[in-house]
C-alpha cells in the first residue's frame, strides 16, 4: 500500500511535469469586459441639436457599466441646456464610445427601457422602449470625431404624445428624465494605426518632403478627357527612375469615369492604382491629383453646393481605394483650381453677378475643407495621408488667402510657368525665380503653418539645350536651398517641355532630368554628354496593367510558400521540445526504477 501511494504521487508529479509542456495558454481577448465593469470613454447621454445651425446641447454624460442595468434620471433646469435651441431640432438619446481610434469599427447593442419624461406643467408620459444594435466606424470632422456614437431619436415618441405642442418649447421646458439602460455588448475591431505595406512606420509630411528628392510631372496622361488609364506605361515611370527622379505627380481626369451616383468607375479606379503600385514597388513617391475636363470645377459661388457634392462622391471612392497604399502616396485635393467660366446672369435682372479673387477663395477654402474630411474618414493610412491644396491658379502669391481646416500633414502645392527665352544667361542663384521659390516656402510655413511643394516648372524648348539644363539645375538648387521638392513638367511633347516620349518611353532630353535629379541631391551638374542607360532591364514588364498580375501572382505564389517556411520553423520547435520531453520522461523513468528498486 506503502508503495502504490509512492508510486500514485511519482505519477501525479510526472504528469504535472507533462502538462506545462503541452498545455498552450490561451491569449486573452482585446477588449473583452467583465458584467459590472465601467468602460473608460464610453457614456450615454440625451441632446438636443438645433438644426439651423448644428449647435449640440447635452445633459451630463454618464459613464456606462457593461451589461448591468443602470437606473438614470436627469432633473435640472432645462434652460441651462436646452433654452438655446431654435425651432428646429433634433432630441433624443446617444450611446459614445469615445475610446474609439480614427478608422476602428465597432458593433454595439443596447437597451433603453422605462423611459419617461415630463415637461413643466404636464404630467409624466411614457416612450417606446429601445433595442438597438448599430455598427460604429470613426471618423474625423472639423468638430472632433463622428461615427463613433449612435443617437436615438425620441421625436416621434413627443410628437405623438403632444401632437398639438411645439417640440421645440416642449424639449425647452423639460424637467425630467428616467431610463433604465444597459449596454448588453461593445465589440471593437482590431485596430492597427497607420502603416506601410511592408509593416514600417507611416511617416508624416516633413519627413516625406524632405525625401521626396527631384520629381516629374507627367500631364497629357491620365488626365485628358478620354484616358483609358493605361497612358502611364511600365517603361516609363522605369526610364524617370533611371534620370534620378525619385518622384511622380499625376494629374487625373475621372470625368469620363463616374458612375450615376458620382462615384468613380472601380476598373478605371484599379487601373490608376496599378500605375501607383508599379511607382511604389520601385520606391517612387505618387502625388495625385483630381483635375476635370469640363467647368463643373470652377469656383464659382453659384457652383459650390453641386460641386461640393460631387466631390465628396468621387472622394469617397478614390480615397478608399488607394487607403491601402503607404506613405509613399499622397493627394492633391485639386489640380490648379481656376475659373474657365463667367457667372451666371441673374435670370430676373440680367445683371451678372461680381465674383472677385474673394469669392473664389471663400469657394475653394470649402471644397478642401470637403475633401480633406472625405479623406481623413477613409479608412485607415488615409487618416494621415500627406494632402496637398493648391492657391488658385497654384499661383504662390496667394497662399496666404488659403483656409485650412487643420495643419496636421498638410502642404501648399503651386507651380512656375515654363520658362520661355530663347536666350537665357542668368541662375536661379542670382536672383531669377529664386525669390519666388523662397517667398512661396516662407508664406506656407509662417501664415499656414503647411509645407510646400512645386507641382511644375520647367522650360520650353527654343533649340536652347544646354540653357534648358543650366536653367533646370539651378531651379532645383533653389528649390533645395528652400526645402521645397520641385516638379519639371514633361506634357510628352518635346517641342515643348517632353523629356520622353510617351509612346515608346524614349528620352528626348535625359541631361535636363539628370540635372534636375543632381541639382535636388546638392551634386555637380553633369556634362552635356553624360548618359543614361537605356537597356531594357532583362525582368521588365510591358505594360503596367500586366505587370500587376504578374505581381498578383507573384504575391500569390509567395503567400503559398510562407506557410511552408512557418511551418517548417513550426516543426523545428515541435522537435526540440519533443527532445526536451523525451529526456524528462526518461529520467522520471529512472528515477522511478531507483525507487522501486530500493523498496
Amino acid at each position: 500500500m506503502k508503495h502504490r501511494r509512492r508510486l500514485i504521487s511519482l505519477l501525479t508529479a510526472f504528469s504535472f511535469l507533462l502538462t506545462m509542456f503541452t498545455v498552450v495558454p490561451v491569449p486573452a481577448t482585446a477588449d473583452s469586459f467583465n458584467k459590472g465593469d465601467e468602460l473608460e470613454d464610453v457614456v450615454f447621454q440625451i441632446y438636443a441639436q438645433d438644426s439651423t445651425n448644428y449647435s449640440w446641447y447635452v445633459y451630463d454624460e454618464i459613464p456606462v457599466v457593461y451589461n448591468e442595468p443602470m437606473k438614470i434620471t436627469w432633473k435640472q433646469d432645462p434652460t441651462e441646456k436646452f433654452g438655446a435651441i431654435g425651432a428646429s431640432l433634433a432630441f433624443g438619446f446617444q450611446l459614445a464610445d469615445n475610446s474609439l481610434q480614427i478608422g476602428q469599427e465597432a458593433t454595439v447593442h443596447f437597451k433603453v427601457t422605462d423611459i419617461k419624461l415630463t415637461f413643466a406643467g404636464m404630467p409624466e408620459f411614457t416612450a417606446n422602449d429601445i433595442d438597438k444594435t448599430a455598427n460604429l466606424f470613426c471618423k474625423e470632422a472639423t468638430w472632433g470625431k463622428t461615427g463613433n456614437s449612435v443617437e436615438v431619436s425620441l421625436r416621434e415618441d413627443i410628437k405623438h404624445a403632444y401632437p398639438d405642442l411645439p417640440l421645440a418649447g416642449l424639449v425647452k421646458s423639460l424637467v425630467n428624465v428616467s431610463c433604465t439602460f444597459e449596454l448588453i455588448s461593445l465589440e471593437r475591431g482590431e485596430w492597427v494605426g497607420p502603416q506601410n505595406p511592408d509593416g514600417s512606420e507611416f511617416r508624416g509630411r516633413d519627413a516625406i518632403l524632405s525625401d521626396m528628392g527631384a520629381g516629374v510631372s507627367i500631364t497629357n496622361a491620365l488626365d485628358k478627357a478620354d484616358c483609358t488609364g493605361d497612358e502611364i506605361t511600365n517603361a516609363m515611370i522605369d526610364a524617370y527612375a533611371k534620370m534620378g527622379y525619385r518622384s511622380l505627380y499625376i494629374p487625373v481626369n475621372y470625368d469620363n469615369h463616374l458612375n450615376e451616383d458620382n462615384t468613380v468607375n472601380d476598373d478605371f479606379l484599379n487601373k490608376v492604382k496599378a500605375v501607383v503600385d508599379y511607382a511604389n514597388s520601385k520606391n517612387m513617391y505618387v502625388i495625385l491629383s483630381m483635375t476635370g475636363s469640363g467647368d463643373w470645377l470652377s469656383p464659382l459661388p453659384e457652383l459650390r453646393s453641386s460641386t461640393d457634392a460631387r466631390l465628396t462622391k468621387m472622394y469617397i471612392s478614390i480615397a478608399a481605394k488607394m487607403d491601402e497604399c503607404g506613405d509613399h502616396l499622397l493627394f492633391e485635393a485639386l489640380h490648379r483650381p481656376v475659373a474657365t467660366i463667367a457667372p451666371t446672369a441673374d435670370p430676373e435682372t440680367g445683371e451678372v453677378p461680381e465674383v472677385g479673387m474673394a469669392d473664389y477663395n471663400t469657394v475653394l477654402n470649402g471644397w478642401h475643407d470637403k475633401i480633406q474630411r472625405v479623406i481623413r474618414g477613409t479608412g485607415t493610412n488615409n487618416t494621415m495621408r500627406t494632402i496637398l491644396f493648391a492657391p488658385y491658379n497654384g499661383d504662390y502669391t496667394l497662399i496666404g488667402d488659403m483656409g485650412f481646416a487643420e495643419v496636421a500633414n498638410l502642404a501648399v502645392s503651386v507651380s512656375f510657368a515654363p520658362y520661355e527665352d530663347k536666350e537665357w544667361d542668368k541662375t536661379v542663384a542670382a536672383g531669377i525665380l529664386k525669390d519666388q521659390i523662397a517667398t512661396a516656402a516662407r508664406d506656407a510655413q509662417t501664415k499656414k503653418n503647411a509645407g510646400c511643394v512645386i507641382t511644375s516648372f520647367g522650360a520650353l524648348n527654343k533649340n536652347n539645350y544646354d540653357t534648358r539644363v543650366q536653367y533646370t539645375y539651378d531651379f532645383a538648387n533653389g528649390a533645395r536651398e528652400a526645402g521645397i521638392p520641385a516638379f519639371w513638367g514633361d506634357n510628352g511633347n518635346a517641342d515643348e517641355t517632353g523629356l520622353l516620349s510617351f509612346a515608346d518611353a524614349s528620352y528626348a532630353f535625359p541631361i535636363i532630368g539628370l540635372a534636375h535629379a543632381a541639382g535636388a541631391e546638392g551634386m555637380v551638374k553633369p556634362a552635356m554628354d553624360a548618359q543614361v542607360e537605356t537597356e531594357p532591364e532583362e525582368t521588365q514588364a510591358p505594360e503596367t496593367e500586366k505587370t500587376t498580375e504578374e505581381e498578383k501572382t507573384t504575391e500569390a505564389e509567395q503567400e503559398t510558400q510562407q506557410p511552408t517556411e512557418k511551418k517548417g520553423g513550426l516543426n523545428t520547435t515541435v522537435l526540440i521540445l519533443l527532445i526536451v520531453l523525451g529526456i524528462v520522461i526518461v529520467g522520471a523513468v529512472v528515477v522511478l526504477a531507483m525507487k522501486f528498486r530500493r523498496m
